[in-house]
Formats: C-alpha cells, structure tokens, sequence
C-alpha cells in the first residue's frame, strides 16, 4: 500500500488532507480519502478500537485525528481529485511504452483518445520547457 502512494505529491491535495498527512502519515490519509472521500464523516472524540476508523487506519492514528478533529459534529473529507488524477496520469506516461493505449485504457477506466491526450499533454510541456531554455 505505501508504494502505491509513494509518488503522490502531496501539495496537490486539499490543505485538509495534507494536515491529515502530517498527522498519521499519507498511506493512512489515502486509505480514509478512498473510504469516505466526497462525504462527511463523523471523527469521534475518544478513540475506540472498535470504531471503523480505527479499524481502517490503526486505534493510535485515529486517536491522533480526534485529538485535532473529535470536536467537529461532523467532518467534510475531499476527494482529493486533481492529486489522484495527477498520479494516474504519470502512471500512464511512465507505462505507455510497455503497455498499449488500450490496457492503459481499459486499466484506468478510460478512452485511448484520453490515453492519448494524457501523454500528449506530457509531450507539450517538455517540449515548451526545452524551447524556454534554448
């Protein structure tokens, strides 16, 4: 699970998360934001094994949140869009040359027109940074 997020910038995610992050690390922050992402959740004030959270993230992470958060009712967590598409898109760059368009595509829950575009998008801006130091 970490080297699945070990390439995430994390100044891409909402200043919320990156607190989360600081907080129980980004593996634990990410396992939330897929769980709950998009919607309110409620971080409670004492920390319990027994609650989901700490069932999702470890009893002592979930204390460090109610430390910081147990006093909210309740508690809006992003989704964390731009980062994860970020990280999917450099997933695709880096495996276009072994992998066709069209298991990148079927992959990642795409069209090959939007494989395309991805890579493309990654070709311009290389090419507009060599001209700005030429």
């Amino acid at each position: 699970m970490v080297s699945e997020w070990a390439d995430l910038s994390t100044e891409l995610l909402p200043q919320v998360l990156q607190d989360f992050v600081r907080l129980i690390g980004l593996p634990a922050t990410m396992r939330v934001v897929e769980r709950h992402g998009g919607r309110r959740l409620y971080i409670p004030l004492n920390a319990t094994p027994s609650h989901h959270l700490a069932q999702l993230i470890g009893v002592d992470k979930l204390a460090q949140l109610s430390a910081v958060y147990g006093r909210e009712d309740h508690f809006d967590i992003p989704k964390a869009v731009v980062a994860l598409r970020h990280l999917r898109d450099q997933r695709i760059r880096s495996e276009i040359g072994p992998k066709s368009a069209s298991k990148l595509a079927a992959e990642h829950h795409l069209t090959e027109r939007q494989i395309w575009n991805t890579v493309g998008r990654a070709a311009d801006v290389n090419r507009d940074q060599v001209s700005l130091f030429e």
